[in-house]
């Protein structure tokens, strides 16, 4: 249809030029045809499109004058030949006709970037002799790139084939573009190994092979592209190979990114000369070894991420020479050894991630005094000592994750006015003191988490602000310390509270019935406390809970009706409190509720037997004195009750006789079984003197009782063989070689210690403990040198430590 419209203009051009003298001009007529040739092409290629924006209709022939204004075409100055075509983001799907080669003449720029292409790139595209920029980036394109002679482009700068879906090996040809300097075949499907021709590029800066299926050795050849800014050849690929040495050549690099491509052996210390890098990713491989004291030498350095490796040994003294280092990620290696006070004093650091290795000694007390820091996260280390005051001075912290370490002391109350706070995990370890106040009322915090300490005093009262302040909190546990008082009626504040966990404190007080305001609340735990009074009936009001557990406390008065109205609670403990009278009928209309436990309380009357009350299991019901009903004695009357008494007691004297004579009979046959028993030991013991010269020698013996080092043997990682919310269960050899399991908590380190030391305060004799579990540790890397020893031990007998 295009060449027919095109024959038609064609025709009528030449009529036009026969009988009209006004326009016998040869050059108006060459441009006329030259801009409906163009025209025409344009055409072709919307045909091929299944759907396309609508700005594109304005490619029509009849418009074929005002072609350098449609949409995406830019023309020459003189307005006769295209040059630039851009339909990027232009919500096209379809394929790319293969009439684009027609445009070959003037064509020097090209993008079709982020649209919904598909099928195959035209082989016909190295037509276009002229093109300076080809990007195709972020399409759906699909087969092989080899076939296309990209070597016969020789004004190439720029080929973007970006996250498409290429596969086969990489072309060959490409390091034939002596101009190229611009290449990106990342986010696809290739294949292979990387060529070592690819060594080969003149002008290259940017090369990016990230994100493919490639394999093999990473060519020591790549290091001769000394023109190159930006190296990315990680993730997906699977190079299993050792980082080249000769990336230390590649002087001009300013960005090196082989993250997570398998790369395995040791960071080289050639990787040092690169004085111009800014960023380095190294993160996610199978790098071991040492951290090399080179990396200090790379003083424009503002990125390092070395995590997710097998990296050892300590952090090097010369790496305080990256003085602009701004992210520092060491994370989930295995490293040792103290956290370097010149990682305190590093002027523009904003990321600290060192969490689950094995550093130990304290926290620089000078973190955060440059007032930048955004996001820490040393958990799951051994690091003692206290809180630096600084983390928040400059009031740009977001995170702060301390958990799982043996810190010890106060909060610091600054923490308190820490706005930006979004994350606190500080959990499991030996923090005592206050909550700061206004932490858990901060606008920012979402998650709050400081279970498993030693914390003390009440939940803070909520300050009087003029308007209501916003709170983004969903998630606060406290649960695992020694809290006292009331539960604030401030708490109602919480708008966005999902889980409340207070467990295993010493809150006393009523529960108050402000909880009742908080409509997001999925999980409630206050079990194992001092609550006292009634039920709040306003628990009712929390729709959307799924969990409730008030056990352990001394609630009394009954079980308020209004807690039917939560349809989808599943789960409902009461027990262990003082509640009484009857149980409410409509529980048993709560279909969700699966699991709910009543036991030892003073309910009375009978047991529902309708609804879910005929699933729940029978303990759900025990030590209720007053209860009858279920699979107990059954509610009848007095004089049935007289009946079935008596009948109960002539059974049991019958059964009596029958129990006696049974009893009899089996003391003899017991009896007869251990002569047995004793003939044939004799007579096997016989029988082995003959065969054997070695004599079995039998010794009497009895289990002894746990002493302290085997409390000290059981802490051990390698011995660990399961956690809960009671503590770590490890794994024990005792002395006789049986093995048992015991559970060690810390709640549980305070009833080990010796008596005789009552003359000593609790909080020292607690950290001497904790400083002999870290001399314990099965790997000697795990195990603190004596001077830290020394130095935990000096800092246990400051004041207010515990």
């Amino acid at each position: 249809m295009a060449d027919k419209i095109f024959t038609f203009f064609l025709i009528l051009s030449s009529i036009s030029l026969f009988f009209s003298p006004l326009l016998c001009s040869s050059s108006i007529s060459s441009l006329n045809l030259s801009l409906i040739r163009q025209a025409n092409v344009l055409v072709s290629l919307k045909q091929s499109f299944d759907s396309y924006d609508p700005s594109l209709d304005s490619w029509n022939i009849p418009n074929f004058n005002s072609l350098c204004s449609w949409t995406g075409v830019s023309c020459d100055n003189l307005n006769q030949s295209i040059t630039r075509l851009d339909i990027s983001n232009l919500n096209i799907s379809g394929t790319l006709s293969p009439e684009i080669s027609r445009l070959s003449a003037s064509l020097v720029y090209l993008s079709v970037a982020s649209n919904s292409f598909s099928g195959k790139i035209p082989r016909v595209i190295h037509k276009l002799s002229s093109l300076e920029v080809l990007n195709i980036s972020n399409n759906a394109f699909e087969g092989e790139l080899e076939p296309v002679a990209f070597g016969q482009m020789t004004q190439l700068v720029t080929l973007d084939a970006y996250d498409n879906n290429f596969n086969g090996s990489l072309p060959l040809s490409l390091p034939k573009l002596t101009r190229l300097d611009y290449l990106d075949l990342g986010g696809n499907y290739f294949t292979g190994e990387i060529p070592r021709s690819y060594g080969g590029f003149l002008r290259l800066k940017y090369l990016s092979l990230s994100g493919n299926d490639l394999s093999g050795r990473i060519p020591t050849e790549l290091g001769n592209v000394t023109t190159l800014e930006k190296l990315y050849l990680g993730y997906y690929n699977d190079f299993h190979s050792e980082i080249p040495a000769d990336f230390g050549r590649l002087i001009n690099l300013v960005h090196l990114d082989l993250a997570n491509c398998s790369l395995k052996g040791s960071i080289p210390a050639e990787l040092g000369n690169l004085k111009n890098l800014e960023i380095l990713f190294l993160q996610t491989n199978e790098l071991t070894g040492f951290v090399p004291r080179e990396l200090g030498n790379m003083t424009s350095l503002k990125t390092l991420d070395l995590s997710n490796n097998f990296l050892e040994g300590e952090i090097p003294l010369e790496l305080s020479g990256l003085q602009k280092l701004q992210l520092f990620n060491l994370f989930f290696n295995r490293l040792h050894g103290e956290i370097p006070e010149f990682v305190s004093q590093l002027p523009d650091l904003q990321i600290l991630k060192l969490w689950h290795n094995n550093f130990t000694g304290k926290i620089p007390v000078e973190l955060g005094s440059n007032g930048k820091l955004i996001e820490i996260d040393l958990s799951t280390n051994k690091l003692t000592g206290l809180i630096p005051e600084s983390l928040c001075f400059g009031r740009r912290l977001k995170i702060l994750i301390l958990f799982n370490n043996f810190l010890f002391g106060p909060l610091p109350e600054d923490l308190g006015q820490c706005e930006p706070l979004w994350r606190f995990r500080l959990g499991q370890n030996f923090l005592t003191g206050k909550l700061p106040k206004g932490l858990i009322y901060l606008p920012n915090v979402s998650l709050l988490e400081l279970q498993n300490n030693f914390l003390t005093g009440e939940i803070p009262e909520e300050e009087e602000a003029g308007n209501e302040r916003f709170s983004s909190l969903t998630q606060i546990n406290l649960s695992n310390n020694r809290l006292s008082g009331p539960i604030p009626g401030s708490i109602r504040n919480l708008k966005s509270l999902q889980i409340l966990l207070l467990g295993a404190n010493r809150f006393t007080g009523q529960i108050p019935g402000e909880i009742g305001s908080l409509k997001s609340l999925l999980k409630i735990d206050m079990s194992r406390n001092n609550f006292s009074g009634k039920f709040p009936p306003e628990l009712g009001d929390c729709q959307s809970l799924t969990y409730l557990d008030l056990s352990h406390n001394q609630i009394s008065g009954q079980i308020p009706v209004q807690i039917s109205q939560i349809r989808i609670l599943n789960y409902l403990n009461v027990s262990w409190n003082s509640l009484s009278q009857s149980l409410p009928v409509e529980l048993g209309y709560m279909k969700s509720l699966t699991s709910a436990d009543f036991s030892h309380n003073n309910f009375s009357g009978s047991v529902p037997t309708s609804g879910q009350f005929s699933y729940f299991n029978n303990t759900s019901f025990v030590e209720n004195p007053f209860l009858c009903g279920y699979s107990f004695s059954p509610c009848n009357g007095s004089q049935n009750q007289s009946q079935s008494q008596l009948l109960n007691q002539k059974n049991a004297n019958s059964h009596g006789k029958i129990s006696s004579k049974f009893k009899l009979l089996f003391g003899l046959g017991l009896l007869g079984f251990f002569l047995v028993f004793v003939v044939l030991a004799v007579v096997k013991n016989r029988r082995m003197r003959r065969t054997s010269s070695n004599l079995w020698k039998l010794i009497g013996f009895q289990k002894l009782g746990f002493r302290s080092e085997h409390i000290l043997e059981c802490v051990k990682e390698n011995n660990v063989i399961g956690k809960g919310g009671a503590g770590i269960v490890y794994k024990g050899l005792m002395p006789n070689g049986e093995e048992v399991a015991t559970n060690c908590n810390r709640q549980g380190v305070v009833k080990i210690i010796d008596q005789r030391l009552s003359n000593v305060p609790l909080g020292e004799a607690m950290e001497l403990f904790f400083v002999a579990m870290l001399c314990v540790q099965e790997h000697s890397v795990e195990r603190p040198t004596m001077r830290e020893v020394v130095q935990m031990i000096s800092q246990a007998k400051q004041p207010n430590t515990f």
